[in-house]
């Protein structure tokens, strides 16, 4: 049975309840057990805190997004497929807690998930982000970038692996990731925009907690809202 709570507003904006709600089982965590990060609104966080935070069932994807992830998940080698990896099947996260920001969301908070990085797996975004337009193009002539979508796969790496043998560069105009000087051969050189996919059906509110609450500053632009209220991260990005 979930918990029963309300949502009346403190002076800072966060209702006291949500620490006695989230992270409460933190003392009792898996030595090996590492922190990711993700950011949602109102409607995920009420969910999240009432029954954990799980795999959205297929049928309840926006259409587009549902495409999309059905279509790459039909290029996956074997040693994924045997392994769970699934972007359908997917939890997503950030490495970091400067999660992407949607600026349509007035509203945003920001969690703190304890995950098993053997059950969590890295590709990068940026990849993703190039083949978009491809993937939503007339399905008919899709063969003929499939090529590109194995590669996407064959840069999968574990989250464990990621966290060993990957650091972060700084620069002006935003970060990367590289392998370290003594990174096994064969893993990818460079993440640029690190996605982590959490292949646990279900993350307990026990392994969550509540980092912040952001309110985006109105800078007068009108967005068209590209999703519904009650949608997951996966389905607005």
């Amino acid at each position: 049975m979930g918990h029963r709570f309300t949502l009346e507003r403190s002076g800072d904006g966060l209702d006291p309840d949500w620490a006695m709600m989230l992270g409460t089982g933190y003392a009792d965590l898996p030595d090996h057990f590492v922190p990711v990060y993700r950011e949602c609104g109102i409607d995920e966080l009420v969910r999240t805190c009432r029954e954990g935070l799980s795999v959205p069932p297929s049928d309840t994807r926006h259409p587009d997004m549902r495409a999309e992830m059905e279509l790459l998940d039909r290029h996956r080698p074997k040693k994924l497929v045997e392994r769970g990896v699934s972007r359908l099947g997917a939890i997503y996260a950030s490495i970091t807690d400067d999660t992407p920001k949607f600026p349509f969301r007035k509203e945003r908070f920001v969690l703190e998930l304890m995950v098993d990085p053997d059950e969590a797996f890295v590709g990068d975004m940026d990849f993703i982000t190039c083949l978009i337009p491809f993937i939503s193009a007339n399905q008919a002539g899709l063969d003929r970038y499939a090529g590109a979508f194995r590669k996407y796969w064959d840069n999968i790496i574990s989250l464990r692996d990621f966290l060993d043998h990957y650091r972060e560069v700084l620069t002006p105009d935003g970060s990367y990731w590289v392998t370290k000087t003594r990174a096994p051969k064969g893993l990818p050189k460079t993440v640029f925009a690190p996605e982590v996919m959490i292949m646990t059906p279900l993350i307990s509110v026990r392994h969550i907690k509540m980092l912040r609450r952001e309110v985006t500053e109105d800078d007068g632009r009108d967005y068209e809202m590209p999703i519904e209220p009650g949608m997951t991260w996966e389905d607005e990005r």
